[in-house]
């Protein structure tokens, strides 16, 4: 803050007469309000009021016109380097050359000004990541709401062409999200990158449990219902496609179905009937089996013949179906 008072304080040195003020400020009249930007650019090589501020409602095109050329302190030199002052120094710097004009104006929690360039603010940074994100978020499903969207206060552009990039940084999802912001110049060269964060919340319609469900309960259409739910404080909803599923582990009535709930159902379960077929060269025989445990395509498992209550070891060839060869 030490150097931004010099800073300052340099600037109050090369202020023009604190009359050509009173002359411009008096033509306008008393009858006027303003809002000082908390970023702006300048031109230079002075600091022009209509550069730092807006008019607020109530002040006519004549009077606004009046103010805006009004000159302030001199602009830095440095171009494309951000100067900031906080609330209380600015009071002291309006008030410096506006004297009691200086309570006509509204001023942000801080200034940061820029000779040259560009600057994007807060509420325009804003509005930029929600319509980067908005077209992204229909992936989701759902209806998706935007909160908590924590970017920086503002984007200054070393040179008024350059153009602000907006990446994700990971695929959209619901809950937080980062972005990443980037000022890029017309030969594609990132000039500078800034983070921030922005949270979803999508709410949509979920499988539910319509009655206790036990462990592997084969999940069927009866046995489901839907309730609508925030995907952002359960990242983990099963989407009710793919199967068939069964149980993986209990879940009471209308509770929400997680990937971990369900489990596919086995080509081969224990205590299953299945086809065996016996086969070689000469025959092929088809009987009925029991399967003694569980067992996917390609793998063996133990098999009761029912006829001869004899068992054999076989191979999982298709759903309830297994050979000896």
């Amino acid at each position: 803050m030490g150097t931004v008072l010099c800073v300052l304080a340099l600037a109050m040195v090369l202020v023009l007469g604190t009359a050509s003020f009173i002359g411009a400020a008096s033509e306008a009249g008393n009858n006027w309000r303003l809002m000082v930007k908390s970023a702006a650019c300048v031109q230079g090589p002075y600091v022009l009021l209509g550069e730092i501020a807006d008019p607020l409602p109530g002040v006519d095109d004549r009077t606004w016109q009046s103010l805006a050329k009004i000159k302030l302190w001199k602009a830095s030199k440095k171009l494309g380097r951000p100067v900031t002052a906080d609330q209380e120094n600015l009071r002291k710097i309006f008030k410096y050359y506006m004297g009691g004009m200086a309570n006509n104006l509204v001023l942000p929690n801080q200034l940061t000004v820029q000779t040259g360039g560009a600057v994007i603010t807060a509420q325009e940074l804003r509005a930029r990541v929600v319509a980067f994100l908005t077209p992204r978020a229909k992936d989701l499903g759902g209806d998706v709401e935007f909160k908590n969207l924590k970017l920086p206060m503002h984007f200054f552009f070393k040179n008024a062409t350059d153009q602000l990039v907006i990446e994700l940084g990971d695929d959209i999802r619901a809950g937080r999200n980062i972005v990443r912001l980037k000022a890029r110049s017309t030969d594609g060269r990132v000039r500078s990158t800034k983070a921030g964060s922005v949270f979803l919340n999508v709410w949509k319609a979920v499988p539910v449990a319509s009655r206790p469900l036990n462990r592997f309960e084969r999940v069927t259409n009866d046995k489901v219902t839907f309730k609508r739910v925030n995907l952002a404080y359960n990242p983990e909803l099963w989407d009710g496609t793919g199967g068939p599923w069964r149980m993986a582990r209990t879940l009471g009535r209308g509770q929400a179905f997680t990937r971990s709930h369900v489990e596919r159902i086995p080509p081969i379960e224990k205590g299953e009937r299945v086809t065996l077929v016996y086969k070689n060269k000469r025959i092929q025989l088809s009987i009925k089996a029991e399967a003694l445990a569980e067992a996917e395509i390609g793998q063996q498992v133990s098999v009761r013949n029912l006829q001869s209550q004899r068992t054999v070891l076989a191979t999982v060839v298709a759903d309830d179906t297994v050979v000896v060869k």
